[in-house]
């Protein structure tokens, strides 16, 4: 079985010049491929793209917005199911159909997949279990890959807008199990090249990835407001909230432009305690 028609749904920043590039890797198997651009004052994208439609108004909207927007357009133009893709997502011929497959045999209703990310050779979820069917039942998965239907039938909620960059994909995928009874599963056979911040580096034998400084500040702010939250997972609360301390300790002293790093953290506390969402004190930065 397949779906009648998919649109793959791209959230744009300033993208490189190998973006459309990255795009015609899944063009053949998308229907439409929908182009929602964040950068501020548009960017300037080919004249005559074939297949693919760009919604741009010279915002940077943040990415639940971005998502939101395109989910709306996709189901505008019929679509019942949709494949999300972040502008640095190389995604194979097979990926697909790989996970298309896996949402039938699943069964279609109330399941979201997603690829197995290859970030500089390692693989996510490789510390996990396999069931007998091939795939990995998760909590949360980012939502560069993610792949759902978007039918009438499936009740579907919208992207956080209040969370303007991370943790958009873990407070969604929360909110639909906990309000719908929604499923998240890893597909390991569907194979993805995804960059993970800006670098990979090891602590101790810990892996962490490199986000640039201003990430920092979402980290912080947004962490801190989304454990707040009801539906959160009470481990989860835990596991993310006391990871502020050691990274505001160590952080700055490990990663490079440290004291940056070190004021965007504090930015985002502040900001958490005085219930500033959106971009905040990073808008003149991504402006």
């Amino acid at each position: 079985m397949k779906f009648n028609k998919i649109a793959a749904i791209y959230t744009a920043y300033k993208p490189d010049h190998k973006f459309i590039e990255r795009i015609n890797f899944i063009l053949d198997k998308c229907e439409i491929v929908i182009v929602v651009d964040n950068t501020p004052g548009c960017h300037k994208f080919p004249d005559n793209l074939k297949k693919i439609k760009v919604i741009q108004d010279g915002v940077n909207k943040g990415l639940g917005s971005a998502l939101n927007i395109g989910i709306t357009a996709a189901k505008k133009l019929q679509c019942d199911a949709v494949l999300l893709l972040d502008q640095d997502s190389t995604p194979d011929k097979a990926l697909l159909d790989k996970l298309e497959a896996s949402i039938f045999d699943l069964g279609i209703e109330k399941i979201c997949v997603g690829p197995k990310f290859i970030d500089d050779g390692v693989e996510s979820y490789s510390n996990l279990n396999i069931n007998k069917t091939g795939y990995v039942k998760v909590s949360c998965l980012p939502t560069s890959g993610m792949m759902f239907g978007i039918a009438e039938n499936q009740a579907i909620e919208n992207f956080s807008e209040e969370l303007f960059l991370d943790f958009v994909d873990f407070d969604w995928c929360w909110r639909m199990g906990k309000n719908y009874g929604w499923s998240m599963y890893c597909i390991p056979e569907a194979e993805m090249p995804h960059r993970l911040g800006l670098a990979q580096k090891s602590f101790f034998g810990l892996k962490y990835h490199i986000p640039s400084p201003f990430r920092h500040y979402f980290q912080f702010r947004d962490t801190l407001k989304l454990i707040s939250y009801v539906y959160v997972p009470t481990y989860s609360k835990f596991r993310l909230g006391v990871i502020l301390f050691p990274k505001l300790l160590i952080y700055p002293w490990i990663l490079d432009n440290g004291i940056e790093r070190l004021q965007w953290m504090l930015k985002g506390i502040r900001d958490f305690f005085n219930g500033i969402s959106g971009v905040g004190s990073a808008r003149n930065l991504l402006k």
